[in-house]
């Protein structure tokens, strides 16, 4: 099935972003960002052999990538890219879906704090579930389907933040 909802993944040269936007290509449209252009490419590639019908675009600018995606993945590997990531697209994210990625045995942060006026969920991905946690319903349903297209087990978790 294929969905309108355009998802910019940041990140998107990290080993989750990789991932992510090969188990989702054939079902979103996509905006892919890292500062790894090589990355990018051998990844646009990929996508195209797997998914010859995707609609996937390369983007050199985090904050361009934001304002165009309806839903935002955060998937940097480290902590300082996160938090310098959600810096960035942090006045272009108002009212959207905004997912950090996250490891499951990592320390990273939250950045709800950075991107107040978005609809943050929180995703603590392992080897076989992905802990979701956030508080809006629609967020948390496309969060949980991106999950489950990347082949893990989606753990809901309502929370105030």
């Amino acid at each position: 099935m294929l969905y309108n909802n355009t998802v910019a993944i940041l990140g998107a040269g990290s080993e989750l972003g990789q991932l992510i936007a090969q188990k989702i290509a054939g079902n979103y449209p996509l905006l892919l960002m890292d500062n790894n252009t090589e990355k990018l490419r051998k990844l646009m590639q990929l996508i195209a052999d797997n998914h010859p019908k995707a609609e996937v675009e390369m983007v050199d600018c985090s904050k361009n990538a934001s304002w165009e995606a309806d839903s935002i993945i955060i998937a940097a590997e480290y902590a300082e890219e996160q938090e310098s990531i959600a810096i960035k697209i942090n006045e272009v994210t108002t009212c959207k879906t905004v997912i950090q990625i996250k490891q499951a045995s990592s320390d990273i942060a939250g950045l709800q704090a950075i991107l107040p006026y978005s609809k943050f969920i929180s995703v603590d991905w392992a080897n076989t579930t992905a802990i979701v946690e956030g508080n809006d319903e629609t967020s948390l349903s496309i969060t949980g389907e991106i999950v489950h297209l990347c082949g893990l087990k989606p753990i809901f978790k309502k929370s105030l933040i």
